[in-house]
């Protein structure tokens, strides 16, 4: 089985997961609102009192800390249209001998639009993630330019991504100091350019929570 079939099986059944674990949040904010009804009905009318809707909703507190060591659900990117965002002002052609495009390494999530679309890949075993080689970086980059492979088609999150404030990035981007690389993580060469050829566009993934 090769990872192209692969790939685009995980995206169909990816898909049909989040479709069910939408109509899963459906029901619950359903149910949600349907118990809170019942119970100020049930405390109107005397059959409870208002105590009762304090230990319920301590249970739901309780039931809620409990899940917070369980693995993290996989979420999409909710941008709905990477191809109206705005880039910023940033010369990242002109940035990258410096920064070797370090963002290249960082992680997202991907949209619905990306998995639509079919270009851009995520990690088979973190779903949703934009997917990275061993070394660290980005599986669509351009190792001998740094020139990110699927520009025409990159996510929101690189569209928009301004790396000018992001201290992973540079300790001073005015002076053009570039921090230094994240633990494990080996710079990549500085970027070739044949003779002529016009400076290459890098991916620019956003910052990750956490």
């Amino acid at each position: 089985m090769d990872d192209d079939y692969l790939d685009r099986w995980m995206r169909g059944r990816l898909r049909e997961q989040l479709q069910d674990d939408e109509r899963l949040d459906l029901a619950v904010t359903e149910l949600t609102a349907q118990l809170d009804e019942l119970l100020t009905l049930l405390i109107g009318n005397g059959v409870l009192v208002e105590g009762h809707r304090k230990h319920l909703a301590r249970a739901a507190l309780t039931a809620r800390r409990a899940r917070q060591g369980e693995a993290h659900r996989h979420r999409l990117n909710l941008i709905p249209d990477k191809y109206a965002l705005e880039s910023p002002d940033v010369d990242c052609a002109a940035l990258l001998p410096l920064c070797r495009a370090r963002c290249c390494a960082l992680t997202f999530a991907l949209s619905a639009q990306d998995l639509d679309e079919g270009v851009v890949k995520f990690e088979l075993g973190d779903p949703f993630r934009i997917r990275h080689d061993p070394d660290g970086y980005c599986s669509h980059i351009d190792r001998k330019t740094l020139g990110c492979t699927v520009h025409d088609k990159r996510p929101g999150p690189c569209r928009s991504y301004d790396c000018r404030e992001d201290g992973r990035i540079w300790l001073d981007f005015a002076n053009r100091i570039p921090a230094p690389p994240a633990s494990g993580l080996t710079p990549l060469p500085a970027p070739e350019r044949p003779a002529g050829a016009p400076p290459a566009s890098p991916a620019a993934p956003p910052p990750e929570d956490g």
